[in-house]
């Protein structure tokens, strides 16, 4: 039947019927009410899409119901468009069930425009339209919870909860139909439509007080209903949406309203009943916060998107880079305010305009050149037109700099014939702050204190990287004592942990350290010989450094004093910053243990060990100087690459060996044995792991030196420290022997003298590879010599703070196991041979 009637009607009947059918839903989807709930159509497909490219660029828009064949199908806001439902999925989507969540719904998305494109082609910038960041990507209709302003009026489709108690007992949730009529069950009926939200409790009290007594009411507001608006014209997605019954002309052009991409920002209309009821400027609210047209939107009403006007692109550093619609008189200065260009950093010589020219149809495009006060002032923008506006150059016209080891580093105004001795008159120019706030922290300083207070972020903010990362280190070794005893994995009895010692050892580094930390150089050495000029060719375009003896330009020598220029730089450099000779450098030098004066002495260039150990007051009567413990930091550097080269290569072979024991293991049991073994090899690692280098350089000092003249004539390095011991009691003894430990000095005694107070070297023993450590970093071996072991050690007189090791021997352990052994005598003999290889290079 339906057929029928539409093959006799009339073809503008046709349309008007056709375009209904948008709003028209099955039975099954109809609600009590008899509201039409929101229809669904499915979103265009990626070919639909392209296919419609054409028509938006002529402005058409994007309307979701031409994807489906439909003409102008309504938009929900916010319900899901993804895929026609049956009635029974339409009931479940319905804007009025209860349960609906209101899911998001992804709007079209806005193509270049035809004047984006060509900006992009002309100055490789995709710019933006302004405003276009500030509107919704994602629509939804916010009817659940949604709060409401007391001025708000009670419409068709809004949810009130109403509760009344006492003489009837109510409590229900309503709708109010279609004719603003809400029906609340054993009471009646009453029209609530145009009723405002904060007059609804006493409306509804006076409307059931005409039929009942004594009872009390509570109304309140739920869900509200939404209403049918249409967006026509140059609309992102024209048509016919379902928007919330508070939104507003504003509100829907940031989302379902939105320009299209020749829409316009500055005229949107709101028509009702054929009438212009207001006009909403867009830029107004962005740049203004000026909310001047809008207003409350109801069921019919048209949002009309006006033609985009005239658009020009404004090519700028930063993210005001737009294309901006004006309206007519608006100039540069309006578009500059609408942007907010901060106009302080703008270049004030140059704007370039780019326009058309119709005069010259074989090349239409021209460029014009003004200033910055004159495009302000007398520029009169067109369609199309891109204007360029440049940021301030950085170049100063009279300026120098000056920066590096200095107490301000800045730039400093020029004057005609000025010279490095103007910039640089005396040497308080050169004495770096960082020296007065060192020299205030000595007053009152306590380390524990300070360790405490360097926790403070405030305070870890005013560190340079290398102090927190100290700071970190000695706190971190601190905090995390190891455990005194281990288990030897060999043997499995408790041994003294090396770590443990090594910790107790580096803490009182650490108290000491709150000695060196106050008294060190607080101020870094300059290098006098060397500084620079940086200066800018001109001519050549090309930088150019000019080199000079800062020392000689301060005493005005005409040959170093030279004649600065506007914008040159001039560096001063520190000794560590550019490394001076070795004979200009001033050295802190640390002296501990058996001297008269302990404490830190400064040595000139030139001056060796023997010169400061007479600045520390001399020796005591107890000063043993064949022990003296030269640490130097230099060294250290060298001994933890080769120390970690060494461990490197113990790995690699461990990993091999235990590789190739497995493979020949026989049967479970060997292969047990094989990972029980790997894993006390990986423990022995992590323990040499553990070790750290002490940079000490072997001295050759006479066993029996007991005078200042006797120490060899050593030049000494900044930050070298010298440990004078006390005379040691004892000799030790440790390896495969029957008693390890420590016996009594005896002078005369020989090496093999105290093997026999130890009872001798065990059985499995490796006594061709037995060796002494001296007390000065040197070793003596059984393996020296042309005889191994009878011409090594035969007949060789202990010396006090000898120790004396008996390894165990290859052949009667496993591979593995000796090579830890060498390791760890690596350790202990390697590092004193390449200290002594450094100082002979």
């Amino acid at each position: 039947m339906f057929n029928k009637l539409l093959a006799f009607a009339a073809p503008a009947v046709f349309s008007v019927l056709v375009s209904s059918l948008a709003v028209v839903q099955p039975a099954a989807a109809q609600t009590s009410n008899n509201q039409q709930p929101f229809p669904f159509s499915a979103p265009p497909s990626a070919a639909e899409r392209s296919a419609m490219g054409s028509g938006q660029q002529q402005g058409q828009g994007f309307n979701p119901g031409m994807a489906n064949g439909g003409f102008g199908q309504q938009r929900g806001f916010g319900f899901n468009n993804t895929g026609s439902n049956t009635g029974e999925e339409e009931l479940k989507n319905d804007p009025q069930n209860s349960q609906q969540q209101n899911p998001e719904i992804k709007l079209p998305k806005k193509p270049l425009s035809g004047f984006q494109q060509f900006v992009f082609d002309t100055t490789g910038r995709i710019l933006p339209n302004f405003g276009d960041n500030a509107l919704q990507k994602t629509v939804r209709l916010n009817n659940a919870n949604q709060p409401v302003s007391a001025d708000y009026e009670i419409g068709a489709g809004d949810e009130i909860l109403v509760r009344v108690w006492g003489a009837v007992d109510v409590n229900v949730n309503a709708q109010v139909d279609r004719d603003g009529q809400l029906t609340i069950p054993s009471v009646g009926t009453f029209p609530v439509a145009g009723v405002k939200a904060r007059n609804l409790d006493d409306f509804l009290k006076s409307q059931v007080g005409q039929y009942y007594k004594n009872f009390s009411l509570s109304a309140t507001l739920g869900k509200l209903g939404g209403v049918n608006i249409y967006v026509a014209g140059q609309a992102l997605a024209p048509g016919m949406h379902l928007v919330n019954s508070t939104s507003t002309l504003a509100s829907v052009v940031f989302g379902v309203a939105q320009p299209g991409i020749n829409g316009s920002f500055r005229s949107v209309q709101l028509r009702r009943a054929g009438q212009t009821v207001a006009t909403f400027d867009l830029y107004e609210l962005l740049a203004k916060g000026s909310m001047k047209g809008d207003r409350k939107l109801q069921a019919g009403d048209v949002v009309f998107i006006g033609q985009a006007g005239k658009r020009v692109a404004l090519n700028i550093e930063g993210p005001a880079a737009a294309i901006f619609e004006l309206k007519e008189g608006e100039t540069l200065a309006n578009v500059l305010a609408t942007a907010g260009v901060d106009t302080t950093l703008l270049r004030q010589d140059t704007v370039l305009i780019e326009g058309f020219n119709a005069a010259n149809p074989q090349a239409p495009r021209g460029v014009e050149q003004i200033s910055y006060t004159r495009a302000l002032q007398e520029a009169t923008l067109r369609d199309g037109e891109i204007v360029t506006i440049f940021q301030a150059r950085r170049a100063f016209s009279n300026a120098v700099t000056l920066k590096g080891a200095v107490a301000d580093p800045a730039r400093y105004p020029h004057f005609s014939g000025m010279t490095v001795a103007d910039l640089i008159p005396n040497t308080d120019v050169l004495l770096q702050p960082d020296y007065f706030k060192k020299k205030s922290a000595l007053v009152g300083y306590n380390k524990s204190r300070a360790d405490r207070a360097m926790q403070d972020p405030r305070l870890q903010e005013t560190l340079t990287i290398e102090e927190q990362i100290e700071q970190q280190q000695r706190m971190k070794l601190l905090s995390n004592p190891p455990d005194l005893f281990i288990t030897d994995p060999r043997t499995g009895e408790l041994i003294e942990n090396p770590a443990a010692k090594q910790f107790s050892e580096r803490k009182e580094q650490a108290k000491l350290g709150a000695v060196e930390d106050t008294v060190k150089n607080l101020l870094p050495t300059l290098n006098w010989d060397y500084a620079v000029i940086e200066r800018l060719n001109r001519t050549e375009l090309k930088p150019e450094v000019v080199p000079f003896n800062l020392r000689k330009a301060m005493a005005r020598d005409p040959q170093h004093n030279l004649v600065l220029q506007p914008g040159d730089v001039v560096t001063i450099f520190s000794a560590d910053q550019a490394d001076i000779p070795k004979a200009r450098k001033t050295a802190l030098i640390k002296v501990t243990g058996e001297v008269a004066a302990p404490g830190y002495y400064q040595v000139a260039p030139g001056e060796t060990l023997r010169d400061v150990l007479v600045k520390a007051g001399g020796l005591t009567q107890d000063a043993f100087l064949f022990g003296t413990v030269l640490e130097r930091k230099s060294i250290q550097k060298q001994q933890e690459q080769q120390y970690k080269r060494a461990l490197e290569q113990a790995e690699r072979l461990l990993l091999a060996a235990t590789n190739a024991n497995a493979a020949s293991a026989l049967n479970a049991a060997d292969a047990a044995s094989v990972q029980t073994q790997a894993a006390n090899q990986r423990l022995y690692l992590e323990r040499l792991k553990e070790r750290k280098p002490d940079g000490r350089v072997v001295l050759e000092v006479d066993p029996k030196a007991n005078s200042i003249a006797e120490m060899p004539p050593l030049v000494l390095d900044d930050g070298d420290s010298i440990t004078i011991p006390t005379l040691p009691t004892q000799v030790g003894i440790f390896g495969s022997v029957y008693t390890q430990g420590a016996f009594a000095y005896q002078k005369g005694r020989t090496v093999f003298d105290y093997l026999d107070l130890a009872g001798g070297a065990a059985k499995s023993a490796d006594k061709g590879s037995i060796f002494v450590l001296r007390a000065n970093g040197t070793v003596d071996s059984a393996q020296q010599g042309w005889v191994p072991f009878v011409s090594g050690l035969y007949g060789r007189n202990a010396l006090p703070g000898d120790t004396i090791y008996v390894p165990e021997d290859f052949e009667r352990v496993s591979f593995m196991k000796g090579l830890l052994d060498i390791s760890q005598i690596f350790y202990q003999v390697g590092l004193g041979a390449a200290a002594i290889n450094v100082l002979r290079d």
